[in-house]
């Protein structure tokens, strides 16, 4: 494993805030020559520690929904299945798990009928092979993987923000960015017949309307020495969700956070540094909610497609 020092932290550590800095502006922050901040942030990416610069877009803003899947296949189909997930332009966010399931993952469309459509495409091209499967509609998901760095970031509160209807210009800017969060204006200028000038400011108009939410990357925390769950709980108590929402969303090791609908368990990552650790997390989490009862626990062994939008969203 590629031991990483100081200034590999903190580059990851200001990419994971805003992978859009400038190099000019990361290598004030490091403290070093852009030069070293260029090779640097080359480097972390040739060894695979950083694989995707995200862009993460509110969906729900260009009118889409999402859902849950988490399915077992047979061990003979599972590398067919992967590399169909990866070239299915409708999926975002896939992982190979250890446990109940052999692979979890998010399907995007704009109605509940066209999510269950595209899932019956899936099911149909492989039902000979699938074992068992769930299907849940996201209500919600929080995702707080700054935490991999002991980074623990206030939940903002939603503010107002400004009226804005997208044209076609700029859905293809939220494409170009969903593919690379560090393309800059003048790459996306090429690809819209605009100036640089004025695609900076479609930027900031998509920034101030929320379709734009932040700037991230996706990477692989195997090589960080981590181990990531994914834990499914449910609670007696009605009235301690929201504690237990807020809770988790501030605790140092809860990577990411997913409510669905119609389901009262609860969903969240849990990443640490061995299987000791785990069990660690969860007795704690136990004592400080006694009525919580874990129901699942998956380890995921490898996400290869980030959380960023498929596709299907800009056509």
């Amino acid at each position: 494993m590629y031991t990483m020092d100081n200034i590999d932290t903190n580059l990851l550590r200001i990419f994971m805030i805003n992978s859009r800095i400038s190099l000019t502006q990361l290598a004030r922050k490091l403290k070093v020559s852009r030069e070293v901040a260029t090779y640097r942030l080359n480097r972390l990416k040739k060894r695979g520690i950083i694989l995707d610069f995200v862009t993460e877009i509110n969906k729900r803003k260009l009118g889409f929904i999402d859902a849950a899947i988490f399915i077992n296949i047979k061990a003979i189909k599972q590398k067919e299945f992967k590399q169909f997930l990866t070239e299915t332009h409708f999926v975002s966010w896939v992982a190979e798990l250890s446990g109940i399931w052999s692979f979890g993952f998010s399907i995007i469309g704009k109605t509940n009928e066209e999510l269950d459509n595209k899932f019956l495409q899936i099911y149909d091209k492989f039902k000979d092979a699938i074992i068992d499967h769930r299907f849940t509609l996201h209500r919600r998901s929080l995702f707080f993987y700054e935490k991999y760095w002991g980074i623990i970031q206030k939940i903002k509160n939603k503010k107002k923000h400004i009226d804005y209807k997208v044209d076609k210009k700029d859905k293809i800017i939220l494409q170009e960015l969903s593919l690379n969060s560090r393309i800059d204006s003048v790459a996306l200028s090429r690809k819209i017949s605009l100036t640089a000038p004025a695609v900076t400011q479609r930027i900031k108009q998509l920034e101030a309307s929320k379709y734009i939410e932040n700037y991230s990357i996706f990477v692989d925390i195997s090589k960080l020495g981590l181990y990531q769950y994914s834990i499914f709980i449910t609670n007696k108590n009605i009235d301690e969700k929201q504690k237990l929402i807020n809770y988790l969303a501030y605790h140092k090791s809860v990577s990411f956070l997913a409510e669905y609908v119609g389901d009262q368990f609860l969903e969240f990552g849990l990443f640490v540094k061995d299987p000791y650790e785990l069990r660690e997390r969860l007795q704690e989490i136990e004592e400080t909610f006694p009525n919580n009862r874990v129901i699942e626990v998956s380890l995921f062994q490898k996400e290869f497609v980030s959380v960023g939008l498929p596709s299907c969203v800009f056509e």
